[in-house]
């Protein structure tokens, strides 16, 4: 970063015209360097005033660990993020920060990775064992830049998942989504690659993840056994024997999802609720979106399964007052158990390949614990739900 590189920066987006950027100093916010990236605070002085100029901004940049900067670009976070703000931002039903610079190197065509996946589909069982066991040694970052620059929100609060979000923020977190998921429910734009969303919820190579899963799931149960209950290795162990056909059933273009909607991502000012962070845009059932928040902010205690049931309850009726007329709330529950089984799922990798904690406290022994009892007794369906 310099003064110069941010004065053509502005210039390109066309903010200013004949302003400068003469000095900054930047600044760590609270989320930091994440194990996606480092997010910046940066504090602008200008040559000259004009109308509408930024005092402030938030500038991204890609993840200074080479290992989780691999395994991130590998399920294109940042491409996802860089989609979403290119290309719809402008359209998004809620607030989220006004895109004011993108740049990137090119990535490959979408008829290139599809060919590369599906050679990497092809592997044969033993392959992708070892390579999910080993992925940490093996994969290597790209040399592709990136750098994002977006309006920063000033005087809002956040609540980290570490700590625990009052019921009301969930519950306008909750309406904010079914707003999002009924405005883009079913539409064209889902199924387009040329002008819509090319990344599912979960993952384009299936079996490629699950060998990371069976690569590392002893050693992860080794080492975490207070983590990872028997309940809960019998439902990844159900989605690992599945993952083909349960990656497919939550892939399912059925609306726009915002991704990774932890209240870390969510900023509260006094005009309203922020989306911030869209390093998992993509397109899926709704229930991945709800599913992802609630099991990740309920206290773990004896009425966690009711405060669980009662916010899923509200975020379908939302989904409905918002004009969604063909999701049955059998088939929304259905669809919440099967995403509660991705996120345990996911959180077996990310004990074995991320590092991503708070502080001293890690952020699978959070998680794990608030989601170990909201595990469903019997496995869901990967179909259509039957209703009366």
């Amino acid at each position: 970063m310099t003064a110069e590189w941010f004065t053509e920066s502005f210039r390109e987006s066309g903010i200013v015209n004949n302003s400068n950027v003469i000095s900054f100093s930047s600044k760590e916010p609270e989320s930091g360097e994440g194990f996606s990236g480092l997010t910046l605070r940066v504090d602008l002085e200008w040559d000259n005033f004009e109308e509408g100029i930024p005092k402030t901004v938030l500038v991204k940049f890609p993840s200074t660990d080479p290992k989780n900067r691999a395994l991130i670009e590998r399920d294109g976070a940042y491409d996802r993020e860089f989609d979403f703000y290119e290309r719809f931002s402008d359209r998004f039903p809620v607030r989220v920060p006004k895109l004011i610079y993108s740049v990137r190197d090119p990535m490959s065509d979408i008829e290139s990775r599809r060919k590369l996946n599906k050679r990497l589909e092809l592997l044969p069982d033993g392959a992708s064992k070892f390579l999910g066991g080993n992925a940490r040694k093996f994969i290597r970052p790209s040399s592709r830049r990136y750098a994002l620059i977006t309006e920063f929100i000033e005087n809002a609060r956040t609540t980290t998942t570490e700590n625990l979000a009052p019921e009301e923020d969930l519950r306008e977190i909750l309406n904010s989504l079914a707003v999002v998921h009924a405005h883009w429910w079913r539409h064209p734009l889902l199924g387009d690659d040329e002008e819509g969303i090319s990344w599912p919820t979960v993952t384009h190579t299936p079996k490629l993840m699950n060998g990371l899963y069976r690569g590392s799931r002893d050693s992860v149960i080794e080492k975490n056994p207070e983590l990872f209950s028997p309940d809960m290795i019998r439902l990844t162990d159900w989605f690992s024997d599945n993952v083909v056909d349960a990656v497919a059933f939550l892939n399912e273009n059925m609306t726009l999802l915002r991704g990774d909607t932890r209240t870390d991502n969510m900023l509260f000012t006094a005009e309203g609720l922020v989306m911030v962070d869209f390093g998992s845009f993509s397109s899926g059932r709704p229930s991945c979106d709800a599913a992802n928040l609630l099991s990740s902010c309920i206290e773990p205690d004896s009425n966690s399964l009711n405060i669980y049931q009662q916010l899923s309850d509200f975020y379908y009726d939302s989904l409905i007052s918002n004009g969604v007329t063909d999701y049955s709330k059998a088939q929304h529950e259905n669809d919440m158990q099967v995403c509660l089984a991705l996120q345990a799922y996911l959180l077996v990798l990310a004990a074995a390949h991320y590092e991503a904690d708070y502080g001293e406290n890690s952020l699978v022994k959070i998680w794990s614990e608030r989601l170990t009892n909201l595990i469903p007794l019997t496995s869901p369906l990967l179909e259509q739900v039957a209703t009366v």
